[in-house]
């Protein structure tokens, strides 16, 4: 009996010895799962703030998309409207450079213009210089009474030469028109008049 009480009592502080074993090791364990457990918390807290700013952020991204498709829509309207200012400046360029080019052409022919007449003035104040000399030789020699006779046959002389190619002209001219060689057509005479011309000198 007294091993068997030795035994139980063995036995016993054992059984008592693994349970407060098993209970230091249960503790310790559950203790281990709670310090997990908060952590897992405290990591699934950390996730869902994490998750909340991604949500924001994400949100924003969505508004700077809008924003950036809006911004893209009115860069690609801004940029048709510019498009057509483009043609239109460039259909407006091609008329002013043909209107500068029609422009150059006139100037041309305005400076070739002006060239003749300045070569029309310069001939004209020849024959005025000409003219003139002309006239003051004349004067000269009309000054006096021999000189005016010698002038009248001289001026006789030259209507004369006039006369004769006028009517040579008018026989040229008649022939031309077909008189057939009468002297009077349709009760007009043909042939040219005679032309006297007198000069009378001043007195």
């Amino acid at each position: 009996m007294k091993n068997y009480r030795v035994i139980l009592m063995a036995l016993l502080i054992g059984i008592t010895i693994f349970s407060a074993f098993k209970y230091v090791s249960s503790l310790k364990e559950k203790l281990d799962l709670m310090s997990a457990l908060n952590q897992i918390k405290e990591q699934v807290a950390a996730l869902e703030n994490e998750k909340q700013n991604l949500s924001q952020e994400l949100e924003q991204e969505k508004e700077l998309q809008q924003q950036l498709n809006q911004e893209n829509a009115g860069l690609k309207e801004s940029l048709k409207v510019n498009e057509n200012n483009l043609a239109k400046i460039n259909a407006d360029f091609a008329g002013v450079q043909n209107a500068l080019e029609q422009l150059n052409s006139q100037l041309v022919t305005f400076k070739e213009e002006n060239t003749f007449l300045k070569q029309e003035k310069d001939s004209l104040n020849t024959q005025l210089t000409q003219v003139t000399q002309e006239k003051d030789n004349l004067e000269v020699r009309l000054s006096s009474i021999a000189e005016l006779k010698k002038a009248i046959r001289e001026l006789k002389r030259q209507m004369r030469k006039v006369s004769v190619k006028i009517e040579e002209k008018a026989k040229y001219e008649k022939i031309i028109e077909g008189n057939r060689g009468f002297l009077i057509k349709d009760g007009q005479p043909t042939y040219p008049a005679k032309v006297k011309i007198e000069v009378v000198p001043e007195r």
